[in-house]
């Protein structure tokens, strides 16, 4: 099943590609994104010891996931929602259109469809949230957090890279060295996760990325964000200002995690 799926999906982002360096270097962007989220979604099932039915069902939904940025970058040039159109609706249009999981039973369809709808959004939807279907609501929170750490790494390639920052993955914002807005660290330190609106500049994203601890479903995923160096890549993304080597530390002792977590 998932293979026949992996080949349905290469042979869409070919379709997609124009042999323009600068267009296919941002499909083959997301193309990896999708694969990266789809082993995260697997080993987050795993850790969670989930039935194995649901475990494929978590790594056709990491893989999928993001189906509709192809079409969306074609038609707009852009992987900003707000600019163009919601890409998880354009994934879901393209996955039945293509009849691509026409292989899956139709409870699991409504599942893998369910998970990608949700998957960015600000928050899960309160039908799925209240946990009435354990299934569909286990598959959100595994594919966001997935996406999370991904994204956070594709990010921090791009904060780290010794050239011009790209203006398609940073959605055009400019990169102005000693600008932020506080409203973000009032925002992480409320518990709640930052307005991708209230961003003005590079920076903006980078304490965007750090919000997103507030809205990380599994201990596991927390855990990851600090051990693999995410935390501090985006804490050196930014400027060394005080309010933020302040606001560092507070992140630090609160976030960081103990040694032992469960998943």
């Amino acid at each position: 099943m998932i293979t026949a799926i992996r080949a349905w999906f290469e042979a869409f982002v070919d379709a997609y590609r124009q042999g323009t360096p600068d267009h296919d270097a941002h499909l083959d962007l997301k193309r990896t994104h999708s694969l990266r989220v789809m082993d995260e979604a697997k080993a987050q099932a795993e850790a969670l010891d989930l039935s194995g039915r649901l475990r494929e069902l978590a790594v056709i939904t990491g893989l999928l996931h993001d189906t509709g940025r192809f079409p969306q970058y074609r038609r707009f040039h852009t992987f900003r929602d707000a600019d163009s159109a919601n890409h998880a609706i354009l994934g879901t249009i393209a996955l039945a259109r293509e009849k691509a999981l026409a292989d899956l039973d139709q409870r699991s369809r409504t599942l893998v469809r369910t998970a990608i709808i949700c998957h960015n959004k600000r928050a899960i939807p309160a039908r799925v949230a209240s946990g009435a279907d354990a299934d569909a609501l286990a598959l959100v929170r595994i594919v966001r957090d997935a996406d999370k750490l991904d994204i956070v790494r594709v990010m921090l390639e791009h904060f780290q890279a010794p050239k011009e920052k790209d203006a398609v993955v940073f959605l055009g914002l400019p990169d102005i060295p000693d600008a932020y807005n506080p409203v973000f660290l009032e925002d992480i330190e409320a518990g709640r996760i930052g307005n991708y609106y209230a961003m003005g500049s590079t920076n903006d994203f980078a304490l965007l990325l750090l919000s997103w601890i507030n809205d990380m479903n599994f201990a596991r995923t927390r855990r990851e964000f600090f051990t693999r160096g995410l935390v501090a890549g985006l804490f050196d993304a930014l400027p060394d200002l005080p309010d933020l080597l302040a606001f560092k530390t507070r992140y630090h002792d609160r976030f960081a995690p103990c040694e032992t977590v469960s998943p």
